[in-house]
């Protein structure tokens, strides 16, 4: 299957690519066949007894492999100092990754980092683990649980201490500019690849 992206780069069928290194320290078995977005990244093919179980049981944990993961995955990554202990609490489960944008400016990279790392003055940051600039860099900004999920239909998979919440830096407006054509190329490919690799890693059902 080829990659969006290049005519020449070729995907995995297993969906779960990473660095061999990564794969083996989580008991999986790296495959031949290279992944996008680095000649090192592999397929990485999890035994049924070794699959991260995210997913299915609690985690009560900090999330202080983000930042492994997303690198694993070929992406840049750059962490907040203080990521690994920031958070209202630990994080019950990963049941569920939701995407946000920030309705923040319209230019910079990530000019919203500071918002979503401290909050606003009527709500507390960390409000995301974890931030996506225009250039497609990710920001691992909390490892714990973040005020971004807001009323849901199902608190057990979507609320905050059971999913992860990602804020990529798009103003939002007009509200008509919806879908790909209004992101850039780099940062909706990074997006799409980065919550492969979280969901591939927590086991977050499809």
């Amino acid at each position: 299957n080829l990659c969006d992206g290049g005519n020449t780069i070729r995907c995995c069928s297993c969906a779960n690519c990473m660095e061999a290194s990564l794969c083996k320290s989580r008991g999986g078995v790296p495959s031949t066949g290279i992944c996008p977005g680095s000649s090192t990244n592999q397929c990485c093919n999890m035994a049924s007894t070794s699959v991260p179980t995210g997913g299915k049981t609690p985690v009560n944990r900090m999330l202080t492999d983000l930042a492994d993961i997303l690198r694993g995955a070929g992406l840049t990554v750059i962490e907040s100092d203080g990521w690994k202990t920031r958070g209202h609490g630990i994080m019950t489960s990963v049941k569920g990754i939701l995407v946000h944008h920030t309705a923040g400016p319209a230019t910079g990279d990530f000019p919203s980092l500071k918002v979503v790392r401290d909050g606003r003055t009527d709500l507390a940051g960390p409000l995301s683990q974890l931030g996506l600039g225009r250039s497609g860099t990710w920001y691992v900004i909390a490892a714990g649980r973040s005020y971004h999920a807001g009323a849901t239909i199902d608190d057990s998979i979507f609320g905050n201490a059971n999913a992860i919440g990602i804020e990529a830096e798009a103003t939002g407006s007009p509200s008509t500019n919806t879908g790909h054509a209004y992101w850039p190329e780099v940062q909706y490919q990074s997006y799409i690849r980065g919550v492969k690799a979280l969901q591939a890693a927590y086991a977050v059902p499809t």
